[in-house]
């Protein structure tokens, strides 16, 4: 529900179920200079993870490009059964504030405070905060480049503060798209399920991929392409001990089948409309 009270001046309330907060960028589903990687960015729950949520009421106010948003959810994920519906808890809350300076830029800082969010640990409870800035560019009757850089914090209760950045860009011109990733994240020895010794260390870890997809069928609504990725990940030498002599190395080839976009510049930054 929303209301205008001036031409630059407006108000809105939502309700989902499920749905999602105002906590961080738009998930990287969404996001155009993720839309072609076939790979969820290993930073996803500092950053965006709380996309689907059973329970959510949202209240903003947008004064020209700028916009103020409050939301009260549901701070539980779903669990493995995805064909039932959780209980509405209500029981955390976020805000956040969106800037779109042009058609093409948007910015967005955002906090949020998400109760029990893993059902294994239930007594865990986290402060999230992020920041973000996308560019999306439309830059021929075919073509588009976008660009995101997301920065996402977690405070869990026994464990403290931990980072990720991310940064990625996708250039599609015509049947031919060229993507990137880098990401590094500070995982903890608890997380990663090591050594009694090692469960309360942090450590950083990098990943990097590069992806060419080209699509050989287009039109009817549906676009066809064949694609493939190279992902390199760098660990601290204290990891070796688990997952032997780093840098990793993986290759991937894929098939994507999807709905056709018709119009590449009709979505610009994708933080306010």
């Amino acid at each position: 529900m929303s209301q205008k009270f001036a031409d630059d001046l407006s108000a809105y309330l939502y309700f989902g179920y499920p749905g999602e907060p105002a906590l961080g960028p738009p998930t990287f589903m969404h996001r155009l200079s993720a839309m072609d990687d076939p790979d969820a960015p290993i930073s996803h729950h500092w950053q965006d993870s709380t996309h689907v949520t059973f329970g959510v009421a949202t209240a903003g106010v947008q004064w020209r490009n700028v916009k103020v948003e409050g939301s009260v959810f549901s701070g539980r994920e779903p669990n493995e059964n995805r064909y039932d519906f959780e209980r509405p808890r209500f029981d955390s809350y976020s805000g956040r504030i969106s800037w779109n300076p042009t058609a093409d830029l948007a910015l967005q800082v955002s906090h949020g405070y998400i109760e029990s969010p893993e059902g294994l640990e239930p007594n865990v409870n986290r402060h999230r905060t992020s920041a973000s800035l996308i560019y999306n560019r439309k830059i021929g009757p075919d073509s588009n480049w976008a660009t995101s850089f997301v920065w996402g914090q977690n405070d869990d209760t026994h464990e403290g503060k931990t980072e990720s950045v991310l940064i990625e860009t996708n250039y599609q011109r015509e049947r031919d798209t060229v993507y990137a990733r880098w990401e590094r994240v500070e995982k903890s020895g608890h997380e990663l399920v090591l050594a009694p010794t090692d469960l309360n260390k942090i450590f950083p870890v990098n990943a990097v991929s590069i992806g060419y997809v080209r699509d050989f069928s287009r039109g009817n609504n549906i676009d066809i392409g064949l694609g493939g990725q190279f992902t390199i990940d760098f660990w601290p030498n204290e990891l070796d001990r688990y997952y032997g002599d780093g840098p990793g190395y993986g290759f991937e080839v894929f098939l994507r089948i999807r709905p056709s976009r018709h119009d590449h510049g009709e979505q610009h930054s994708g933080e306010m409309k």
